[in-house]
């Protein structure tokens, strides 16, 4: 009888299961769904905002099991999201870098003894975005010539990149909200492949057309695999790069509510 109260004991103290619960949706009260485990593989897909707690939609892989299951994780403590926030933090100091590029360097000063304007230059033509065309994950033929609106979205992404499919899936309100407004929007895959598109987009509905990159847009943009959103104007000149959430959608705001 002392036995068995000593393994009682023993079952009451023992710490619970290291891990952290996979949930149905992006509430503590949602569904849980499964616990990951170390050894799970975690891939982020996604990150929310407007919770209680930052909320990202993942996919779990069970090694071991060879199983895989999609669902939200609440939270930064878990060292996949760690390190999802770590590399989109540095995807906004290098977005910040890319921008820069397309800022006209200043006038250069008078030389001595030349006499200094009394006005200032006319400001240099912004630079003109590449034409492209191509089809998409449909078939359906697209180009950049005929992409009409006020204001166009070029986003580049990797099928391969966390970081640049949450960039890519994080425009999906803005476009919603502001598509009726004369919004259009491209995504441009580093990866032609369209299985690979596909298959990285999964269940995902963008509503705006996605095609291969197969003519070097990225190469030529010093695009990297954590990619970037390209804004331009009604006539396709590059107006800002590398904006992301609240600067991405007031710029947007301000270049619709120009015209």
């Amino acid at each position: 009888m002392i036995h068995l109260y000593v393994l009682l004991l023993l079952a009451w103290f023992q710490a619970p299961p290291q891990g952290e619960a996979l949930r149905s949706g992006c509430s503590a009260d949602d569904r849980q769904l499964a616990m990951v485990v170390a050894g799970d593989l975690v891939e982020v897909n996604q990150a929310l905002a407007g919770y209680a707690q930052t909320c990202y939609k993942v996919t779990v892989t069970r090694i071991a099991e060879g199983a895989t299951q999609k669902g939200y994780l609440l939270g930064e403590t878990h060292p996949a999201i760690a390190e999802f926030v770590r590399r989109r933090q540095e995807s906004g100091a290098a977005s910040l870098e890319a921008q820069a590029r397309f800022v006209p360097p200043p006038p250069p000063k008078p030389a001595a003894g030349e006499k200094d304007k009394s006005q200032a230059p006319a400001p240099e033509p912004a630079q003109v975005f590449q034409a492209f065309s191509g089809r998409d994950t449909n078939g359906k033929a697209v180009s950049l010539a005929g992409l009409r609106g006020r204001v166009t979205l070029v986003t580049f992404w990797s099928p391969k990149s966390a970081t640049s499919k949450g960039q890519l899936m994080s425009l999906m309100g803005l476009y919603k909200q502001f598509s009726r407004a004369d919004l259009s929007a491209v995504g441009i895959s580093t990866d032609p492949n369209p299985n690979h598109i596909q298959e990285a987009l999964d269940d995902v509905t963008l509503g705006w057309p996605q095609i291969g990159d197969s003519s070097g847009l990225a190469k030529r943009y010093n695009v990297d695999s954590n990619g970037t959103t390209f804004i331009l104007d009604a006539s396709h000149r590059i107006v800002a790069a590398g904006l992301k959430g609240p600067a991405l959608e007031s710029k947007v705001r301000e270049l619709l509510s120009a015209h």
